[in-house]
């Protein structure tokens, strides 16, 4: 699609630019047709117990792609069975090797673990570049530019510093993490950028995460509270006096258990199901592709939570058979909250990064292990 245009004449000092033309992406997929490849898949899975799990995969990731349409043209997805059962029969029989030696030698956990550490990163950045390179639109392949150090820092160190912060750099963690996945990510030659603010993600951390946990923590803790028979709460010896001024030792510590478990649990749900959405507009509304693309994204944290919860609930009572279908209203529901503007000529744009491609030559991808996004 060519975006119409008026280049300012010379002797035209109050021409504009012409506004930016935001467009949804499409996914044009039905959970019918969609259905044939699912049993189908599931089916050869289970004959061939999981061997065929990998070629599933690449249908299921081919359809998906071909009909993620921008512009009139969709995705494409080019790896194939074999390289996808290589990478993972690979990452098996590494998680197989240490938990062999940390079950069979628990004091070589503190050599084991240390060099899985190690070694992670090299495997993430493997795994991404593959992931990015089976990846194409209009036969110009993505690709993935991370470092080792820069991976083990965000994809390893990072979630402990957020853990032993209690929480408290987890969005300074989350924005550099954003940030380097999409800027490590490149279209042809040309590399993404983004500069998501610091304060959006410790906003989206305290209204989306931390607040939300902290209330259904006091409300677990109430709950059992007012159920609890008040003279457990009366002490042993002396005058009978109101339950909620004077409270034992042992209850207390009971409700704060309470507390921390919901606490915990509500922090992992909002992180999952709100702060993620959050910190992701938060990234993509600031990201661009050269001068020729800038994106948006407009999910709804409770549109989200909806739509998750009710597709786990049709799963369920369906006995699975409806996941196809679940599968693809997530997945319309996420392509229609993310939006492109296409500036300039978007053909000039493709044709010149085949050239540039072609010229600077292509590393081969041939690492599938694991599944990393956002």
């Amino acid at each position: 699609m060519e975006l119409d245009h008026k280049d300012p004449g010379p002797g035209d000092a109050t021409a504009q630019p012409a506004e930016p033309r935001w467009q949804a992406i499409g996914f044009a997929g039905r959970a019918r047709e969609y259905f044939g490849i699912w049993i189908t898949n599931l089916t050869l899975s289970l004959i061939t117990l999981g061997i065929y799990s990998a070629w599933a995969k690449v249908r299921r990731l081919t359809y998906f792609h071909n009909r993620t349409i921008i512009s009139g043209y969709g995705f494409g997805y080019h790896a194939t069975g074999m390289q996808i059962l290589k990478g993972r029969l690979i990452s098996v029989a590494i998680i197989i090797l240490v938990n062999f030696l940390i079950l069979a030698y628990p004091l070589s956990a503190f050599v084991v673990v240390p060099l899985f550490a190690a070694v992670a990163p090299w495997l993430v950045n493997k795994s991404l570049k593959f992931s990015a390179r089976m990846t194409s639109f209009r036969n110009v392949r993505f690709d993935w530019h991370g470092t080792y150090w820069k991976s083990f820092l965000f994809f390893v160190i990072g979630p402990f510093i957020g853990l032993a912060s209690l929480g408290t750099l987890l969005p300074l963690m989350s924005r550099y993490y954003y940030r380097y996945f999409a800027t490590g990510h490149s279209y042809g030659i040309t590399r993404f950028s983004a500069k998501p603010g610091t304060a959006g993600f410790y906003l989206a951390f305290l209204v989306g995460a931390l607040l939300p946990a902290i209330l259904i923590g006091i409300l677990a803790a109430g709950g059992y509270a007012v159920y609890l028979d008040p003279y457990l709460l009366v002490p042993e010896f002396g005058d009978p006096i109101p339950w909620h001024f004077y409270l034992s030792a042992e209850l207390l510590l009971f409700l704060l258990a309470v507390f921390i478990q919901g606490f915990v649990l509500g922090l992992l749900f909002f992180l999952a199901f709100v702060y993620a959405p959050l910190c992701r507009n938060l990234l993509v509304n600031t990201l661009e592709l050269g001068d020729t693309a800038r994106f948006r994204s407009d999910i709804s944290p409770p549109r989200l939570v909806w739509i998750s919860l009710s597709n786990l609930f049709l799963t369920i009572v369906s006995l699975g058979l409806m996941l196809p279908w679940c599968q693809v209203r997530m997945y319309r529901y996420l392509c229609n909250c993310t939006s492109v503007s296409l500036v300039g000529d978007i053909d000039d744009f493709i044709d010149s990064e085949r050239q540039k491609r072609s010229a600077f030559g292509e590393e081969f991808a041939e690492f599938e292990g694991f599944d990393i996004s956002i």
